[in-house]
């Protein structure tokens, strides 16, 4: 898997190949190109610098899209005056983008807080968001920008805004009105290219309370972005192992509903950690995304912003600090990464190869969408994060469901510390597990529904309340995989008692009362678990988490997967690296990837006998002829590997 092949073009036997793709069209990557590098410029800086050279290093880094800014401030100083200056500005940053072979996302309203791009003197600060005369102006720069630039290749999206702007937005109602208002202005002018609404739905709604979920189904791609503030919510630490390394996976999956999902401000978000560190979540990420469904990757920034010397080096949670290269646009560790990544994605023929479909799920209560003083919006996320990385660490493929969605096509569902489910949501999993379908669900607090007892075949007798010690006794062993007896400090905010039923148990803690049980129900099995273990790791140390509750976790999640009929198309000894199949005729490529920073070597099984295992990126074929064979990884190591069977 070391060699390679004796020359640039060669192939096996010697015959020259086809020259090597540098860019894949189904994955795009690409980067943001804000208009202003240092905190001293005046937002009439715009732009206004040589950006060749920028160009130059992008194309060289085989970069597919590059998003460009428009300055409302700039482009119409005063009411219905606008600059000829500023648009022809913007068109020699197209023209350059073209000459380099790089398509434009172009976005209209978008803060940065520093270009001030949005913040026309002329409005006397009303909002731009909710004011009609404001709303009025902006159709009127837009549709103006759309015309003059419709017919230019340099266009791949118009996008309506960034994160940051709609964060202003108070209400679904407003975000939906204002947003159909703006896309159907666009596509008076221009029906060709995608619209682009700006914004990712989960990162949002724990921002502001806004559901925007039906707002961006209206459009043509969504997008997910690790967010400063949700990125402190959800996995505040270490960005090189444990739960920040699934986190851009997780939020890829939580916005795949109906569009392609393009990974969104991939990076870090401010300059603690070293190059090294960055470079390995960058690297983490990217490869995440493209095992998890990703439609592509934008990085968050070019350049670092140059920020005026003063502590602490911060300016704002909308990361417009952190780039791929230096500020004077001198390459970090970062880009190399990105390159190869590039490289080795370029490869990967996504029309002969599609990834495993995903048999598995982490349910996503609606009450996750209620509003305080519920607290059910806090505590859930969190849980679903760390049910989906129960499941990646028993390298299920699994993805992430809402309530009420349709569960077709799913073997296993995985419903984590939920405090309450819909009558509706009880009635779809009693009529899936009679259909042969196979449900986890951890306890969540509260009064059980009596939905539990038919389902589950447990008595609920009440919350015990709060237990700092999760106790685990074998009552039946092998009957959910080969689980360990143990005694773990870890704070559980709920723990029910339940007796009586058709249910089998399978463990009880140190008193005798059941922690987890079993029961057949129709052509499928029902899982409970009396204590909300998701929860408990979240809301404690995730980092910290006891290793024996973690891999109480993994083990019954793949147990209940496997025996369902939906476990790991591809087995691997270490809980750590995560695995994804891409099944093509006659050959597959498999892509590996660690969530650690410590070296290891994986050992992967497939269900048939390997003949032998290449990179995708070039060299010697390695032969096996097992059904087992060592991926030897790196830290925060990952590998695309064509497979061929015997």
């Amino acid at each position: 898997m070391s060699g390679s092949p004796s020359g640039p073009g060669a192939a096996e036997g010697g015959a020259p190949a086809a020259a090597a793709p540098v860019r894949n069209p189904l994955f795009p990557v690409g980067v943001d190109l804000y208009p202003l590098d240092a905190e001293r410029a005046s937002f009439s800086d715009w732009y206004d610098r040589d950006l060749a050279d920028d160009f130059t290093a992008m194309a060289e880094a085989h970069f597919s899209l590059v998003r460009v800014f428009v300055s409302w401030k700039l482009f119409e100083p005063q009411v219905g005056q606008y600059d000829d200056e500023a648009m022809d500005r913007l068109g020699s940053v197209l023209e350059g983008a073209r000459a380099h072979d790089l398509r434009a996302i172009v976005t209209f309203f978008a803060d940065d807080r520093l270009a001030e791009m949005n913040e026309v003197p002329w409005a006397k600060k009303r909002d731009p968001r909710t004011d009609d005369y404001l709303i009025q102006r902006e159709i009127s720069l837009v549709q103006r920008v759309v015309n003059h630039f419709r017919t230019d290749p340099a266009v791949w999206a118009w996008e309506l805004g960034n994160e940051a702007f709609f964060t202003g937005f108070e209400t679904e109602e407003r975000l939906q009105a204002w947003a159909r208002t703006l896309k159907d202005a666009i596509r008076e002018v221009d029906t060709a290219r995608q619209v682009i609404l700006g914004v990712g739905a989960e990162t949002l709604v724990r921002e502001t309370g806004v559901d925007a979920r039906e707002t961006i189904d209206g459009f043509e791609h969504a997008l997910s972005r690790v967010t400063a503030p949700y990125l402190s919510y959800m996995a505040e630490g270490p960005l090189t192992y444990g739960p920040a390394t699934y986190l851009d996976s997780f939020l890829l999956r939580a916005n795949n509903r109906t569009l392609p999902v393009l990974a969104d401000g991939v990076g870090v978000h401010s300059l603690d950690g070293s190059v090294a560190e960055e470079a390995a979540y960058v690297r983490t990420a990217l490869f995440s995304t493209v095992m998890n469904r990703g439609a592509g990757v934008v990085l968050r920034r070019w350049r670092d912003l140059e920020a005026e010397k003063r502590e602490p080096y911060f300016r704002d949670p909308y990361e417009t600090l952190v780039g791929v290269t230096g500020p004077d646009g001198e390459p970090k560790p970062v880009l190399e990464e990105v390159r190869r990544f590039i490289r080795a994605v370029a490869r990967l023929d996504l029309r002969r190869y599609a990834l495993a479909p995903e048999r598995s799920a982490v349910v996503v209560p609606a009450e996750r969408y209620e509003s305080l003083p519920s607290l059910a919006g806090l505590y859930d996320p969190r849980s679903c994060l760390q049910s989906y990385i129960a499941a990646k660490e028993a390298h299920l493929p699994v993805t992430l469901m809402s309530e009420g969605d349709d569960l077709d096509g799913f073997m296993t569902l995985f419903v984590p510390s939920a405090g309450k489910l819909s009558p509706g949501m009880w009635k779809a999993l009693a009529a899936f597990v009679q259909s042969g379908g196979s449900v986890v669900l951890s306890y969540g607090g509260g009064d059980a529904d009596p939905a539990l007892r038919e389902i589950f075949g447990v008595d609920f007798l009440g919350d015990h309340g709060v237990r700092q010690v999760v106790s685990c006794r074998i009552a039946q062993p092998g009957l959910l995989g080969e689980l360990s007896a143990f005694d773990a400090r870890l704070d559980l905010p709920h723990y029910a008692l339940v007796g009586g039923g058709s249910a089998t148990v399978v463990a009880t803690d140190a008193t005798g009362s059941p922690l987890l049980t079993v029961n057949q129900y129709g052509q499928g099995r029902a899982v409970f678990l009396a204590a909300p273990l998701e929860r408990a790791i979240a809301q404690s140390d995730p980092w910290a988490a006891p290793e024996a509750v973690k891999g109480l976790l993994r083990t019954v999640y793949g147990s209940v997967a496997r025996a369902a009929g939906g476990g790991p198309v591809v087995d691997c000894d270490d809980p750590v690296v995560e695995i994804a199949q891409f099944q093509g005729d006659g050959d597959d490529v498999v892509c590996v990837l660690s969530h650690d920073m410590a070296p290891r070597t994986a050992t992967l099984t497939t269900e048939r006998v390997v003949a032998s295992v290449t990179d995708v990126r070039g060299g010697k074929a390695a032969d096996v002829g097992a059904r087992s064979f060592g991926v030897p990884l790196g830290p925060n190591g990952a590998a695309l590997l064509r497979l061929t069977y015997g």
